[in-house]
């Protein structure tokens, strides 16, 4: 790149986006979840949304209509807590969630899971969680976990294994989602919301990617929140070298060189999500989880399609955008299966699922309201050789049990492994087929 002021502003903007990327995306997920500008206000069944240092209960699995992150699950119901570390301690105990599947994963702004509690043995007592400010510390003491960050924000994920359609079940799933407490000890007087998340709240994802003004405003508030720790001196001469924060008495010419690096920092981070991890059969496999290191852009791809994954001894979510032939999955007149051999569907200990999202992330609306296949889907039919064969194509073929419907247009899919038996497995590759052919 030549070495010209907008060169320079460019190459920082790139740098700034691939660092922020993952935390101001995470602050776009706390913002969604609590509202700041009617945080008492309504919220749809399928929103785990509620006030700051309050747990908010998704009652109905999630379906289109949830529009709040990236690549919801469907097999689990979520419990949410965002928590305001610098201004409370807090304290969440976890009822005996039987012979259940339910998982409770503390995460950071800077999408790292420090704590993942899991059930057990049935009737096992999960340990109580206790979470503060201070230099970044993690101790476990028999029943007892304590956190210690300077992190401001602290988000708690709650995922509770369900059947949606049984009525009994989901009755019993919203009575454990209750019996969770979270009791809170303010340090002082509780502040007001930032002024910056009020006006965040009135702007929207895409424009804080893409638009420099509101990217800094974004920025800003991220780095008044975040540890202290986080902001490194290299952190430091890359924003200043950006000059985003500056943005408003910038020329137009340094105002679309800022733009245009944004955009490159973007374009890199989603070429990434194809190639992150290990390369399999046209899957991306992040088999190191959450353990990014120093590793800006793998954190910010695997922020950019699976934000807040659990560690890779809770969950593992290979992801693919291609078929066998290594071109991106498309719905519009193209038809393609995945086929699990006999005796190789995932290997897990809990449960998987094979879920199908448009291009950016969001559910597909279809007209049998299925949205993911796994070892629970009613009326699957194996192959007699004890094969699985599932078809994914926009158009309702004339056998529909194992169809997992797609858009008319570019799609990714993520299996989601819970409890994996090993990282190795390598899933099998999707393949373009005759659209008629079944």
């Amino acid at each position: 790149m030549e070495h010209t002021p907008e060169a320079t502003l460019e190459a920082a903007s790139r740098d700034v986006q691939v660092w922020s990327y993952p935390l101001i995306f995470a602050q776009r997920v706390r913002l969604n979840f609590v509202q700041p500008l009617d945080p008492f206000g309504p919220r749809q069944a399928t929103s785990a949304g509620a006030p700051v240092n309050t747990f908010g209960h998704q009652r109905r699995l999630s379906d289109p209509t949830l529009t709040v992150g990236v690549a919801p699950n469907v097999d689990t119901l979520y419990s949410v807590a965002w928590l305001d570390v610098r201004h409370n301690e807090f304290e969440l105990r976890l009822p005996d969630f039987g012979d259940r599947y339910a998982s409770f994963q503390v995460a950071l702004p800077d999408t790292t899971s420090p704590i993942v509690i899991s059930r057990g043995t049935p009737g096992e007592p999960l340990p109580t969680v206790k979470i503060g400010k201070g230099m970044a510390r993690l101790e476990a003491d028999g029943g007892e976990v304590r956190l210690r960050t300077n992190w401001r924000y602290v988000m708690i994920v709650g995922r509770i294994l369900v059947d949606g359609a049984n009525k009994l079940d989901l009755a019993a799933a919203h009575q454990l989602q209750d019996a969770l407490t979270l009791r809170s000890t303010p340090y002082g007087v509780p502040p007001e919301p930032a002024a910056r998340d009020v006006e965040l709240a009135g702007t929207t994802r895409q424009a804080e990617i893409e638009d420099p003004a509101t990217f800094a405003l974004a920025l800003a508030q991220v780095l008044d929140d975040a540890d202290p720790d986080a902001i490194t001196d290299e952190l430091c001469r890359d924003i200043n070298r950006s000059r985003i924060q500056g943005i408003a008495g910038l020329s137009t010419a340094s105002t679309s060189a800022i733009a245009d690096g944004l955009a490159q920092g973007c374009d890199d981070i989603e070429r990434h999500v194809r190639s992150f991890g290990r390369s399999a059969n046209g899957w991306a496999i992040n088999d190191v989880g959450t353990d990014f290191g120093d590793n800006r852009l793998l954190r910010a791809a695997v922020a950019h399609s699976q934000i807040f994954i659990n560690p890779v001894s809770e969950a593992l979510y290979p992801v693919c955008e291609v078929d066998a032939a290594g071109k991106p999955l498309d719905g519009e007149g193209c038809a393609y299966e995945i086929t699990f051999a006999a005796g190789s569907l995932p290997p897990v200990q809990a449960f998987w699922s094979l879920t199908m999202y448009h291009a950016k992330g969001l559910l597909v609306d279809n007209e049998i309201n299925r949205y993911a296949i796994g070892d629970r889907t009613p009326g699957l039919r194996f192959g007699d050789d004890g094969s699985l064969v599932i078809r994914l194509q926009h158009s309702r073929p004339p056998d529909d049990a194992n169809w997992l419907p797609a858009p008319s247009g570019p799609f990714r899919l993520m299996l989601r492994l819970y409890r994996p038996t090993t990282t190795a497995w390598d899933p099998p590759a999707v393949v373009r087929v005759d659209a008629a052919s079944r």
